[in-house]
């Protein structure tokens, strides 16, 4: 009987259950990938949507969010991390071939859809191009973005396809070699995720300042750099001289991911002011 009564339960709460927690397992459908803003033309702002990830650029804030979707009432659902918590958004394309955005009330629950039936969305026009200024200053990223590293990272069954893809993605010549130009380019990538793409003010204006600044010192330490790995004096960097001496099975990827977990912006804000001691000497 006790048994009877249990199961009758789960049947009875099993929609609910359901209900409570999205699984976020697919892309980002193709309607809504492309480039969106309030107004194309002023410029100011603009929602960048790929496969796997999304790109807000404003005024006042940049960030990239990489995530998955659920489908929920013919709205796509995705959540996007920051450092205070997660937000949940759902995405649609109306008549008119706009994009349109909602967010839950605050306190959610988690159950409640009711407020997909709502007129409270905001409306995102899709637009041509990503305006020139930040193009200039965020186009490493939005390439990122196009690239299969992401999708390919995300996977962790296979660490080695990680490093391969991120070595690729950094090879923009294609040669199978890094040069310095290239190292910089990965260095101020990684600045990027680690400082710029947060809320604290803080901590981004230390990104700001470092992502600035990498183009002028980063140069010089790439050359140390290959200098230590480059075994065939070909001033370039590959991945077998990478892999050099290192266990092919040693983690990476994992290790990579610890050791920017553990940054923290004090100890960068005396790494500028050595590299800026650096980068007078080697000026002069």
């Amino acid at each position: 009987m006790r048994n009877s009564i249990t199961i009758f339960f789960v049947f009875l709460l099993l929609p609910f259950i359901a209900k409570a927690e999205l699984i976020f397992e697919n892309e980002f459908p193709n309607k809504l990938q492309g480039i969106w803003s309030l107004d194309c033309e002023a410029e100011l702002q603009v929602h960048v949507i790929g496969k796997n990830s999304s790109l807000w650029i404003d005024e006042d804030y940049v960030g990239l969010n990489i995530s998955k979707t659920s489908e929920v009432n013919d709205w796509t659902a995705y959540k996007w991390g920051e450092l205070d918590g997660s937000y949940y958004y759902f995405l649609n394309i109306n008549s008119q071939n706009q994009l349109m955005e909602l967010t839950p009330p605050d306190n959610w629950d988690g159950i409640d859809y009711s407020f997909l039936n709502s007129n409270e969305f905001s409306i995102y026009e899709q637009c041509d191009s990503i305006p020139s200024m930040y193009q200039i200053i965020y186009g490493e990223i939005v390439s990122l973005m196009n690239s299969e590293l992401i999708e390919k990272c995300t996977n962790e069954d296979n660490p080695q396809i990680c490093i391969t893809e991120t070595f690729n993605f950094l090879d923009v010549s294609g040669n199978g070699e890094l040069s310095v130009a290239e190292l910089t380019r990965a260095a101020r990538i990684l600045i990027y995720f680690t400082f710029i793409d947060k809320r604290v003010d803080d901590d981004r204006d230390i990104g700001f300042a470092t992502y600035t600044t990498t183009s002028l010192f980063f140069p010089a330490l790439s050359k140390i750099l290959i200098g230590n790995y480059d075994y065939d004096n070909s001033n370039t960097l590959s991945l077998k001289e990478i892999y050099t001496d290192r266990v092919d099975t040693l983690d990476y990827q994992n290790l990579f991911k610890d050791n920017l977990k553990g940054l923290d912006p004090s100890e960068l804000r005396r790494l500028i002011e050595n590299l800026d001691f650096l980068k007078s000497i080697l000026i002069n």
